[in-house]
């Protein structure tokens, strides 16, 4: 079976990139997964491991504070960078030289570009997130901004912990049941009071609500929890598990 992800391994480094992606001449991306030798990465040693891998200095690694909202922040002259301190769950730039990251152990990283305007997006989508359609916030900010269009947007979904994993109560249900009509879609339920939902399928849907193309949407359809050689997964090891950061940069 083909694979729409490839996993490098580099100098003691490993991550994982979406080949569609990397066709795209102006852009490098990165889905940093867990490291061989190392433990629990904190978010400073993360974007150590990758100004490595995109050849910067940790300086041009940019992060966010992530609290699970549906804010987004624009890297540009009018918003600096420490504004990002205040929460925010997506950012976007057009600045070359500068990656933007987000922070993970089982929530939605998703990478945007768009291959027209010249913009990239990196967005942080949890259950909350989700729910407050994070990733479609982001696409609108796109366009208010840089002017993207939705149609020259393609999308990266990576690792997530899958809908075989994600067992979820009434608390998270209801909610997602009130903002989304095609829930049902993409949830079973297995027990009373208990359902399992597919947050990368949902964020996906997102995508096609705001006009992305299908075909250009992307998900590397494995999951956080079952693959522990690959990822961290806070579902399956707890709040002390590391974490993983996902990349993008115009070069």
């Amino acid at each position: 079976m083909k694979h729409n992800y490839k996993i490098t391994e580099l100098n003691g480094n490993r991550w994982l990139s979406i080949p569609v992606l990397d066709r795209i001449d102006f852009i490098r991306h990165s889905f940093i997964i867990k490291q061989r030798d190392s433990g629990a990465e904190t978010n400073g040693a993360l974007k150590e491991i990758a100004a490595k891998i995109l050849n910067l200095e940790k300086g041009q690694v940019a992060t966010i504070n992530q609290t699970h909202s549906d804010a987004v922040f624009i890297h540009n002259e009018e918003c600096r960078a420490s504004e990002a301190d205040e929460g925010f769950d997506a950012h976007i730039t057009n600045n070359s030289g500068i990656a933007i990251g987000v922070v993970t152990a089982d929530c939605v990283p998703i990478l945007i570009v768009d291959k027209a305007k010249r913009v990239v997006a990196a967005v942080h989508a949890g259950w909350r997130g989700t729910a407050k359609r994070i990733v479609q916030k982001t696409v609108e900010k796109m366009s208010d901004y840089f002017g993207s269009k939705s149609e020259d947007l393609t999308a990266g979904i990576g690792p997530a912990i899958g809908q075989c994993c994600y067992e979820v109560d009434e608390k998270v249900i209801e909610p997602m049941k009130k903002e989304f009509d095609y829930l049902n879609k993409f949830s079973i339920q297995k027990k009373e009071n208990k359902w399992h939902i597919d947050l990368q399928l949902i964020n996906r849907e997102q995508l096609i609500e705001t006009g992305v193309k299908q075909e250009n949407i992307n998900i590397v359809s494995l999951c956080t929890s079952c693959h522990s050689d690959l990822f961290y997964s806070y579902r399956k090891d707890g709040a002390g598990t590391g974490r993983m950061i996902a990349v993008v940069m115009i070069k």
